[in-house]
């Protein structure tokens, strides 16, 4: 037993810190917006109402089967730590393609703690978490040896399966698309037999998402599905620079970046074919710059966004410790300097990490009470969970809500639904959804509506329907229920 113990001690050990950075995310309470967008579309499924249709949110439809299988945050959490334990596995064994067995190991314990800890936001049940399994998945397999066809096919359905979770990764589906390309290139024969495996690829690529459209065209749905899940995404892309969803992904600076993306895969390639750096380091840096574009698509500075970037980071950074060849810890150091002038720029914000970890486990401990736990995240969160409460006492399931705020979570805790598609007033805004949300509230008159008072979100006809309609039930912080007269 004591031999088994030490030659696993590496494992062990990792697995132990693993689940000693993971545990306090199983505990949270509801208060991230984007989770409890999730968990709503998740809760809509479960009851037979149709996604993009019936209800929206902006992000290809994996997620919200993920959220819907979950059902809760305890679950949704639970689903993200059985996802990161193969994601770790596969990166491990990614990084065996480029690193020795020793620094191998190191890396892979610097990517279990910077996806696991609240910096980068690797504790949320995100989008961009749960596609480094797939996305690494395909990697791997694509590094692992000579790729025939089935390793292709396989490969690209991967990356495929990571684009329904979200679209940035068709990034990275580009950039193997390009490795395929170059990647032993050393006559015409060659080109057209790897030409012929781009296109394998892409249509392996393409399949999930097409199985999804031929669903959502079943469901009579198809048309929302597109725009919501895909199109829509391009004047997302813009939306944070302009101020709205109607601007061309150009005026968000996206072009630009698509240039200097250009301008960098030349450089690398050009150390490649001259090869003043190795073919394996090469790719490493292709992959790099690639997820950087990725993280940068909308240009909004969420720590969550970097998750996508992290494994050819962490496998660049190690190697800034290589001081066997110069060209390779030059090229690392410049890459990490890059990404910290990318940070800057971009402001990107990040959360506490020492504070998350005390504030569970003096909770934990019977140091904290519930309520001071849960305002850790936000003042709001005890107001939430008040507001449900009161909400699930007053209703029955066959009830229909409205929330004219930014608290989706009212719906999930409550187990209702909205009286219209959007769950978010953010999303009524800039989707400019107000006469359609109007119609519904109409034709399903809500039996309560929770207003929170925002002067830069005027919605003067929810106002005078309000007011001719409804009474003030209860003041929660600075929400106001009314019900139905």
């Amino acid at each position: 037993m004591f031999k088994t113990l030490i030659k696993y001690k590496y494992w062990i050990t990792l697995f132990l810190v693993f689940l000693f950075l993971r545990i306090p995310s199983l505990f949270e309470p509801y208060w991230y917006g984007d989770e409890g967008i999730y968990l709503v579309l998740g809760q809509a499924i479960r009851k037979g109402v149709t996604l993009y249709s019936q209800i929206h949110d902006n992000k290809p439809p994996s997620l919200y089967y993920l959220a819907a299988f979950s059902q809760t945050v305890f679950g949704f959490r639970l689903l993200l730590l059985f996802f990161m334990i193969p994601t770790i596995y596969f990166f491990y064994r990614l990084s065996q393609k480029f690193l020795s067995i020793k620094v191998s190991k190191i890396a892979t314990f610097i990517f279990l703690i910077l996806t696991s800890i609240p910096l980068f936001e690797g504790n949320i049940a995100n989008a961009e978490v749960f596609m480094l399994l797939p996305t690494l998945f395909g990697v791997f397999l694509l590094t692992k040896n000579k790729p025939n066809l089935n390793i292709i096919v396989i490969s690209g359905f991967l990356l495929g399966l990571a684009f329904t979770i979200k679209i940035p990764v068709a990034i990275e589906f580009a950039f193997l698309c390009l490795w395929l390309f170059i990647d032993n290139l050393t006559s015409f024969k060659k080109a057209f037999l790897n030409i012929k495996n781009i296109i394998i690829f892409t249509v392996a690529f393409l399949l999930p998402i097409t199985l999804w459209g031929i669903y959502y065209y079943f469901q009579g749905a198809f048309k929302p599905f597109l725009v919501a899940s895909l199109l829509q995404n391009f004047g997302y892309l813009s939306s944070w620079s302009t101020g709205t969803q109607s601007a061309s992904p150009a005026s968000g600076g996206i072009v630009s970046r698509f240039v200097i993306l250009l301008i960098a895969w030349a450089l690398i390639y050009l150390l490649k074919i001259k090869k003043i750096i190795p073919s394996n380091f090469s790719f490493l840096l292709f992959w790099f710059s690639s997820t950087i574009f990725g993280v940068l698509l909308s240009g909004r500075p969420y720590p969550h966004y970097l998750i996508q970037a992290l494994p050819p980071l962490v496998l660049i950074i190690v190697q800034i410790f290589n001081f066997k060849d110069k060209k390779i810890q030059f090229l690392s150091l410049f890459s990490f300097f890059f990404l910290a002038l990318v940070l800057f720029k971009f402001k990107f914000y990040f959360y506490p990490v020492f504070k998350y970890y005390n504030n569970f486990y003096s909770y934990s401990l019977g140091k904290k009470s519930t309520t001071d736990y849960q305002n850790y995240f936000g003042p709001q969160v005890s107001d939430t969970y008040k507001i449900s409460d009161f909400i699930k006492s007053n209703t029955t399931q066959d009830d229909k809500i409205f929330i004219w705020g930014d608290e989706p979570y009212i719906y999930a805790l409550s187990n209702l639904l909205p009286t219209s598609k959007y769950t978010v007033a953010y999303h009524i805004v800039d989707f400019n959804g107000y006469q359609s949300t109007m119609d519904k509230i109409k034709a399903n008159l809500p039996k309560f509506i929770i207003y929170y008072q925002m002067s830069n979100r005027p919605f003067s006809d929810l106002d005078l329907f309000i007011k001719n309609y409804y009474y003030i039930a209860q003041t929660v912080g600075n929400a106001t229920i009314f019900k139905l007269r």
